[in-house]
């Protein structure tokens, strides 16, 4: 394992094949829209997702949470609740997701190289997983009105 916590990529395909992997996401509202960014990578490749990743050796589900929207979309979160705790599994991987709703104190994304574009809804996309869909009615967000 390298010093920051982070597994090498060779050994994490190992791990998980036999267990679930901790992991947190953040539902992030600005002006009242929702953030997605559209992943590169398994699971859900080519999908709008929540900025999110695994948590580290040594670092706490709040650490993983602000670390993980900072590393793939620049942004600072300022405010956060819990949403709720998920067992989501895929085909070729089982997740424990701690997911909270996010506030954040820019508007300027910058994605890193896991996700190929961003947008912010004011309406649920059409082709939304149902994972997500899940946290999103159990955060208590709502879509805009026009108006």
């Amino acid at each position: 394992m390298k010093e920051d916590g982070f597994i090498p990529d060779p050994l994490y395909d190992k791990i998980v094949k036999c267990m679930p992997i901790p992991s947190v996401e953040a539902i992030i509202v600005k002006d009242g829209k929702l953030l997605f960014l559209r992943r590169k990578n398994s699971p859900a490749r080519r999908q709008w997702w929540f900025p999110g990743g695994r948590i580290r050796r040594g670092e706490s589900v709040e650490e993983a949470l602000l670390r993980e929207v900072k590393e793939e979309t620049g942004l600072t979160v300022t405010k956060y609740r819990l949403v709720n705790v998920y067992s989501r599994i895929f085909p070729e991987r089982h997740d424990i997701t701690i997911v909270y709703l996010c506030e954040c104190d820019q508007e300027e994304v910058m994605l890193n190289s896991e996700h190929s574009e961003f947008k912010f809804f004011k309406e649920l996309p059409e082709d939304i997983h149902p994972y997500l869909l899940k946290a999103i009615q159990d955060s208590g967000w709502k879509p805009l009105k026009d108006g």
